[in-house]
């Protein structure tokens, strides 16, 4: 490995962490944000002059989110440019640049991840009167890429030793969903509601919750395979009550707080 492809590996690296504390405030505001990229290749300028950039990284959504905020655009991005900063951008066809249509926060080029997700909760109420229309310019291509791999690596968190930014998103996302599934089984509210459910609808939300089992591990997992278990147990035997899921996560929610009255 060259030490140019390495220092590109690791500005790429600190871009997608960058990109990883952002999305972790998005998904905290509860934006379903579906992945994270860094990329430090040149899109060529010079094939087109609408991109002019050299790093850059894409915060991506649900359909459902992306589909609120543009009902006609095929995709929806948070776009972070390494010489504009962030966008969000609507992908239309047969639009004439890669950035038309794209609201710009105009914060400077590395702002504060509060002031992004402040950006995007504005986009949420009314994506047009988000930001501005006009594309600011922090710095050129290929220009000062030391000065902006320091401003980025402070967002490189010290624990990560050889996980990637990837595996990082990956990790706080199921720890995020691992929390709100565990706040809600141990919900105070606990009374039983009735939900009237086609055979197909409860075998779909079978299928969900042993796909979720494949990427997922740990508690996210386990809880998952509870409520499938549970689902089924009251399908076979409609009149014994199941409910493993809630056990668990109120046994673990006990754990944890013994650990913490305890000062561990």
């Amino acid at each position: 490995m060259t030490s140019k492809s390495s220092a590109s590996d690791d500005l790429r690296e600190a871009i997608g962490h960058y990109l990883n504390a952002v999305a972790e405030v998005l998904l905290r505001d509860g934006v379903p944000v579906k992945y994270v990229r860094a990329s430090t290749d040149t899109r060529a300028a010079a094939d087109d002059a609408s991109i002019a950039t050299d790093v850059d990284g894409d915060i991506g959504f649900n359909i459902s989110f992306e589909r609120s905020l543009y009902p006609e655009s095929e995709s929806v991005e948070l776009n972070w440019s390494g010489t504009s900063g962030w966008s969000l951008l609507p992908m239309v066809d047969g639009a004439d640049g890669y950035y038309d249509g794209a609201r710009w926060l105009g914060a400077g080029l590395v702002p504060p991840v509060d002031r992004v997700s402040s950006f995007m909760a504005m986009a949420r109420l009314s994506p047009v009167d988000a930001g501005s229309s006009e594309r600011p310019f922090y710095r050129q291509p290929d220009s000062d890429l030391t000065e902006l791999y320091r401003r980025l690596a402070s967002f490189v968190p010290a624990s990560a030793g050889i996980r990637t930014y990837g595996m990082c998103f990956t990790n706080m996302v199921q720890g995020i969903y691992t929390n709100r599934l565990s706040t809600a089984l141990t919900a105070p509210d606990d009374t039983e509601v009735s939900v009237t459910f086609r055979p197909g609808e409860l075998e779909a939300l079978r299928h969900l919750l042993e796909y979720v089992q494949i990427p997922a591990n740990g508690l996210l997992s386990a809880y998952a395979r509870h409520l499938a278990e549970d689902l089924d147990n009251r399908r076979q035997f409609s009149a014994t009550t199941s409910h493993q899921a809630v056990e668990v996560a109120r046994s673990i929610r006990k754990q944890w707080h013994d650990r913490q009255q305890r000062g561990e």
